[in-house]
């Protein structure tokens, strides 16, 4: 039996390239989807205004515990916050409405300064340029939601503030002993739905109807330890 031996064809430059971008294709969705299966997300309401939900590893996923959800008020406006506890590290979400709103999507810069106008503690933050759980080869900015965000550290907690909707921002403080594992998700992963046509700011209230007080309790000295300053926010204001 012979066997015929076909002459060798050059495959055309064209072809190579489609199947060079098909391999990577391949190569480069097998491992997302693999990653896909291995988390999970975690979410909540913030009462009637707005969802959240973020992802961790799905070993995590059963070992959250709710702990606190209210609203208050601050000199600038209102704001409503939820804390969860992960293996007695906590993650503390703060949705904050202003009476200013900014009614536009705002750089870094702009962030901090609403950060800095929540309480004046914050403006000891250390903030960061590089992203989250990056190396410092990285010069990408953060985004969460496809957002500008900002990132810090204060004290023992990590911050992270962007912007879910042009009427509002958001702070989230972790532990910054939360587990490694869950930390490489989580803030990049945060996702905050606001719901439209519900707010904590009723009529008058930015009219200066209401009695104003601070997030925190009258001491004048303030630390930079958060915990000291939410143990305060805690105390100033009732649970709902």
């Amino acid at each position: 039996m012979k066997i015929a031996i076909m002459p060798c064809r050059s495959t055309p430059r064209g072809l190579k390239m489609l199947v060079g971008c098909l391999l990577l294709c391949l190569l480069t969705c097998m491992p997302a989807s693999a990653q896909e299966e291995n988390i999970t997300r975690v979410g909540a309401s913030l009462k009637d205004y707005a969802e959240f939900s973020f992802a961790v590893p799905k070993e995590f996923g059963d070992m959250f515990e709710g702990e606190s959800r209210f609203e208050a008020n601050y000199t600038k406006g209102r704001y409503v916050t939820a804390s969860l506890l992960l293996n007695e590290s906590r993650i503390s979400l703060y949705l904050i409405y202003p009476c200013q709103a900014p009614e536009t999507e705002l750089d870094a810069a702009g962030l901090k300064s609403l950060v800095n106008g929540f309480t004046p503690v914050l403006n000891q933050t250390v903030y960061s340029s590089l992203p989250l759980n990056q190396t410092v080869y990285s010069s990408l900015p953060l985004n969460i939601d496809d957002k500008t965000a900002v990132w810090g550290q204060i004290g023992n907690q990590i911050l992270v503030a962007y912007q879910p909707s042009n009427e509002t921002f958001s702070l989230t403080f972790i532990d910054v002993n939360l587990t490694e594992d869950a930390l490489e998700y989580l803030p990049e992963s945060l996702k905050i739905t606001v719901n439209d046509g519900s707010s904590p700011l009723w009529p008058g209230y930015c009219a200066g109807d209401a009695v104003q007080t601070e997030p925190v309790s009258g001491k004048e000295q303030m630390t930079t330890d958060l915990e000291a300053v939410r143990a305060q926010m805690m105390n100033a204001f009732k649970y709902s």
